[in-house]
């Protein structure tokens, strides 16, 4: 299982419904997790890695641990944030992203359960990052293009001085 690279337009398209009788949801949601571990992610959208299903894993942890299934935004607060926001679909670019502090879902989980939840704070920015995917859309639409621009400039100086560095090193 791989990231598809940022500039595949897959990333775009909006994710078929989960089918809970031809798809093994637990086997699924147990990749998608081992994967979004291994990256080091609070997240992973099944379509990040090629999967065109409306699924995503999230939390910090084992045991907030969220597999979620066919999802759809019930209600935002008015309340929002700025927070800086990163994606493994983008490695090494942050943005600082306003969200509501808020979000509820409905979703099914691993067995097909359908459930009603209110996720706050860190783990409801998780929610709005990783829904984004499957609405075709990516953290950097929610930033403007001249501060898109200017954090792609930075990163791209970052890789250059790494390079360097690098580059001297093992020379």
């Amino acid at each position: 299982m791989e990231l598809i690279k940022f500039t595949d337009p897959a990333l775009r398209k909006i994710p078929e419904t989960f089918d809970f009788e031809t798809g093994n949801a637990k086997e699924l949601a147990d990749t998608l997790w081992e994967e979004s571990r291994r990256l080091r992610g609070l997240g992973l959208s099944a379509n990040q890695v090629g999967i065109d299903s409306k699924v995503f894993v999230m939390g910090v942890d084992e045991k907030n641990r969220k597999n979620v299934f066919n999802p759809q935004v019930i209600s935002v607060s008015k309340d929002t944030e700025l927070a800086r926001e990163g994606c493994l679909s983008y490695p090494g670019l942050w943005l600082s992203v306003k969200r509501p502090k808020e979000v509820t879902l409905s979703y099914q989980t691993v067995d097909g359960t359908h459930v009603v939840e209110t996720f706050v704070g860190l783990q409801a920015r998780i929610a709005q990052h990783e829904f984004d995917h499957m609405e075709g859309l990516n953290f950097s639409d929610h930033v403007s293009q001249l501060k898109l621009d200017m954090a792609l400039k930075s990163l791209n100086k970052r890789a250059r001085k790494y390079l360097r560095k690098y580059v001297k090193q093992n020379v």
